[in-house]
């Protein structure tokens, strides 16, 4: 198991959001391109980009990692390696557990990283590039963050980068109650924002899709859809705006918002709090030179994230450890099964070939009973010596085992499981 990947502990958010150009087809570019890539699943998410990997052989597939991200990003490859770290065996499993679990995200206990780390193993089991070992390495990591959230008081409150963005506008303007929202974007972040704007009274919202897709999202959720003909309008009305489509182009920039100020009139002008959460920004750095608007970016949200209990976070890392360590032992165990296999097909092979002799010479109904009777006396003989199997290959003395199933049942085993 190895990852490859980057973070906002490791490089700025403007780099991150370079190396996520690289995202879409990566997993099966790699899968495609190399026997040595058994599996591999894309994270991607508005602070980290990682690769987690299934591997046969180490440096080679990393390296055809790093220059598919350079490639396909259309940046240096010089510039790839320094940004992406290097995970290997254990700490792949440390590392995904405490992400899934938010004890990484930007604001500790956030709520939206296990469902992005659910959304990642669903693209890769589409796109059929996950492998039996990661998907199990995924599952867990999901099953671990449910442990925390339910077991810990880390982000008991619901906090997550969307509610500190809107806790930091009620801060400097006031509750949101009662207030016209534009929401800009239509996917997980703005389901995600809807919904937080929703249970703290914003009635009034609209929403607009550069895609075209704000009719359709806005339908099951009572919002107003805006098309492009009327942003400018819905800029000039809106006492707040959440912007999270994450286009390749800024949807708010300062013709919109010189165009929006000329519909308001002159007069007093309200600042107008502009809630950016896409990692490539949908606000052109021009508009936070507005009066009349205050841009909080991912940068501003970072600087305000609250810093959780300190007891909920030892606690969460205590269940990610345990997680680990269970993980691997139930991992390292599996290559015994291989062992117990081999064995389970000799017993068949010669129960098989008595039973064969024995229906030619008694009644179906006897035979049937014969065979279910040997079938019962060749489980409980090779019990024991399949579940020994497991315990010594996570002790790692699994060598004396196969000597001992070669002298036995004259059995040659591969080593590799």
């Amino acid at each position: 198991m190895v990852m490859v990947g980057a973070s906002h502990h490791d490089v700025t958010l403007d780099e991150v959001s370079r190396l996520t150009a690289a995202s879409e087809g990566l997993a099966l570019k790699l899968t495609q391109s190399s026997a040595d890539v058994n599996g591999a699943v894309v994270l991607s998410t508005c602070n980290r980009f990682e690769v987690y990997l299934d591997l046969e052989r180490f440096h080679d597939a990393v390296e055809l990692t790093t220059a598919s991200v350079a490639v396909a990003a259309h940046l240096e490859l010089d510039f790839v390696v320094d940004a992406m770290r290097v995970l290997v065996g254990t700490a792949v499993g440390q590392h995904l557990f405490s992400v899934a679990s938010g004890l990484e995200s930007m604001v500790v206990g956030e709520d939206e990283i296990a469902g992005q780390v659910r959304q990642a193993l669903a693209t890769a089991q589409t796109e059929q590039t996950t492998s039996p070992s990661l998907e199990r390495l995924l599952q867990r990591a999901l099953a671990t963050s449910k442990a925390v959230t339910s077991s810990t008081g880390l982000g008991a409150a619901g906090r997550s980068i969307v509610s500190v963005g809107l806790d930091v506008a009620e801060q400097r303007y006031g509750s949101l109650e009662g207030r016209r929202a534009l929401i800009l974007g239509t996917g997980s972040y703005a389901r995600v924002v809807t919904a937080a704007l929703q249970k703290r009274g914003c009635a009034d919202i609209h929403v607009y899709s550069s895609s075209g897709r704000a009719a359709q999202f806005a339908q099951t959720r009572e919002l107003v859809p805006v098309d492009a003909d009327q942003l400018v309008a819905a800029v000039a009305e809106a006492q707040l705006i959440a912007a999270c489509s994450g286009t390749a182009e800024y949807l708010v920039d300062q013709a919109v918002m010189s165009a929006a100020r000329e519909l308001r009139g002159s007069g007093d002008e309200p600042v107008i709090p502009i809630i950016d959460l896409a990692l490539t920004p949908d606000v052109s750095p021009e508009v936070a030179e507005c009066a009349w608007a205050d841009v909080i970016n991912l940068e501003v949200i970072r600087e305000f994230a609250p810093r959780e209990h300190s007891s909920a976070i030892l606690e969460a890392q205590d269940i990610v450890l345990q997680a680990v360590a269970e993980f691997e032992m139930t991992e390292s165990g599996r290559s015994a099964d291989h062992a117990v296999v081999a064995m389970r097909t000799h017993v068949m092979s010669i129960i098989n070939e008595e039973m064969e002799r024995i229906r030619g010479r008694v009644d179906a109904e006897t035979a049937e009973e014969v065979a279910r009777a040997l079938h019962r006396v060749s489980n409980t003989i090779l019990h024991t010596p399949s579940i020994r199997a497991q315990e010594l290959a996570r002790t790692g003395d699994f060598a004396d085992y196969q000597k001992a199933i070669h002298t036995l049942f004259g059995i040659d085993l591969d080593a590799r499981g």
